[in-house]
């Protein structure tokens, strides 16, 4: 047997029976570690002996062992999951024409054939949890089928929603198990319920997320828009938008599809249609109000609150003006202004409004836009604001 050059133990190939699919992987002996839990040799029921001795990295042993985990659990609740709602006992035993296939094909999906309804069916299982274009998964299964005349069915383990409408309009039938089966040729749409990924709906959108929506709202072109495009537009991290569009998808507001590996995020419907949808997951941007006497007359503020709604309706300025400032402008201008804070307004004080996103990202007409505006007054008690607020909502160009 061949080690390595450093004196480890030996590395050896052995076959090993998962869930009715035979494989071939790499491990350590006598054990190894995998997510954070220990196996031994007797642990994983390995069947056979050594047939190939070869070496591998240990992150790599790992790796491939937690895409064969995964590929066994997804099996079988597939295998559970029809014989719940369908009462079918399914026996996948692994396609025989495989090895001929490409190597891309082999490295995406394991092949494997069952009886449904006493008619072949080959299931195209993906090998990790990373989605496809439905698309590609159509290229995927017409080369396929060069060599199956029968049934090709997608397993997947999740989904999205926009990727799953995609597959029914192209009559690709697939399995999300525990969620979703949709088998065209037997007659079968079964939606137990739509899981939305990643996250549960949240009870109030973040800052981020509501910048990003008032992104869609002013400007969506109609291919989509994906983290990196938003991240410059707007000036977050491409984390913090990942997270932003997960709380989007989540709310059901829009789709969020993977295209070329970015995460794309389109809406096809209408501008009023996702405002209404959305509102009650919107937030007042205003984090805080402060009262200021200041002498500068040259601070970079945007009008905000009833002096803004004055310019666009019929209601009279406040006696102090009121402005905008996001969270790090109010900092910056702390250290380099001659502000005072007061408890009261005072003759010549200015409200200043301290906002949980830049207000200057959407402003318009030197005032902040018109539906952020309307977030942080909709909660007033004041008459005159709830009809100017109403005028202002009715005149908005959906």
């Amino acid at each position: 047997m061949v080690g390595d050059k450093k004196g480890s133990k030996e590395l050896c190939m052995f076959p090993y029976q998962f869930s009715k699919f035979q494989v071939e992987f790499e491990l350590r002996e006598p054990d190894f570690h995998l997510i954070g839990t220990k196996f031994t040799i007797a642990q994983l029921q390995i069947q056979q002996p050594v047939v190939k001795i070869c070496w591998l990295p240990p992150l790599a042993v790992k790796q491939k062992l937690r895409l064969w985990f995964l590929m066994r659990d997804l099996v079988r609740k597939f295998e559970k999951y029809l014989f719940e709602n369908l009462g079918l006992s399914t026996h996948l035993t692994p396609w025989s024409k495989q090895k001929s296939l490409p190597y891309f094909l082999r490295d995406l999906y394991t092949m494997c054939e069952y009886q449904l309804l006493s008619q072949p069916c080959l299931v195209m299982a993906a090998r990790d949890d990373e989605e496809v274009t439905p698309a590609t998964i159509r290229k995927h299964i017409g080369q396929l089928q060069k060599s199956w005349d029968y049934e090709v069915l997608y397993l997947h383990p999740t989904i999205s929603s926009y990727n799953r409408k995609r597959l029914i309009e192209q009559k690709i039938s697939f399995v999300v198990p525990g969620n979703q089966m949709y088998l065209p040729t037997i007659g079968v749409d079964l939606r137990e319920h739509i899981r939305n990924l990643r996250t549960a709906s949240p009870k109030k959108f973040s800052p981020a997320t509501q910048a990003v929506l008032l992104s869609i709202l002013y400007d969506l072109p109609r291919d989509g828009v994906n983290p990196a495009q938003l991240a410059e537009k707007l000036g977050y991290t491409r984390m913090t938008l990942t997270r932003a569009f997960d709380e989007i998808e989540a709310a059901g507001l829009a789709d969020v599809c993977m295209e070329w590996r970015e995460r794309v995020l389109r809406y096809e419907g209408g501008r009023k249609h996702l405002w209404e949808k959305s509102l009650e997951l919107m937030r007042t941007p205003v984090s805080k109000r402060i009262q200021v006497l200041t002498p500068c007359t040259n601070l970079p503020l945007i009008p905000a609150g009833e002096s803004a709604l004055a310019s666009c309706s019929m209601l009279a300025q406040p006696p102090n003006p009121v402005y905008a400032v996001s969270n790090d402008a109010w900092k910056s201008m702390q250290q380099a202004e001659d502000l005072r804070e007061l408890k009261i307004h005072e003759p010549g004080s200015i409200e200043i409004e301290i906002w949980k996103y830049p207000p200057e990202l959407f402003a318009r007409a030197g005032t902040v836009d018109p539906l952020s505006l309307y977030l942080s007054l909709k909660d007033t008690t004041d008459e005159r604001v709830e009809i100017a607020l109403d005028g202002l909502m009715e005149k908005f160009p959906w």
